[in-house]
């Protein structure tokens, strides 16, 4: 079993989120849920979350089963922590090369690796 999953969430965090909404809205998106800092969109395969913040993304996710070993391990590969909110919160961390993850712990996400290579 991989200890890490990139998902098919990306955040976009902008000072503007209405605009950025407007923008995506023009290529196809859809609008799944919105409030007044955060809209949810979807296109078939990305989900895309424009949240009101310090202009900052994109922002692609990363699921692990479990939050704070998948910290340490990154850490030792070098990854810096940009906000650690813990489970629930906002886990940010830049890898080696300035790209930036959400780090989200989803166990649920390993359940059909169960069984596999016994």
């Amino acid at each position: 079993m991989s200890l890490y999953k990139v998902s098919n969430s990306v955040l976009l965090q902008t000072r503007e989120v209405r605009e950025a909404e407007e923008h995506f809205l023009s290529l196809g998106m859809v609008v799944v849920h919105e409030d007044e800092d955060r809209v949810e969109m979807f296109d078939g395969d990305v989900q895309l979350v424009i949240e009101r913040g310090e202009d900052m993304g994109p922002i692609m996710e990363i699921l692990v089963p479990d939050l704070e070993m998948a910290r340490e391990d990154l850490e030792t590969q070098g990854w810096t922590v940009l906000a650690w909110e813990g489970k629930g919160g906002r886990c940010r961390m830049a890898n080696p090369m300035g790209a930036l993850f959400n780090i989200k712990e989803d166990p649920q996400a390993y359940e059909d690796e169960e069984g596999e290579g016994e």
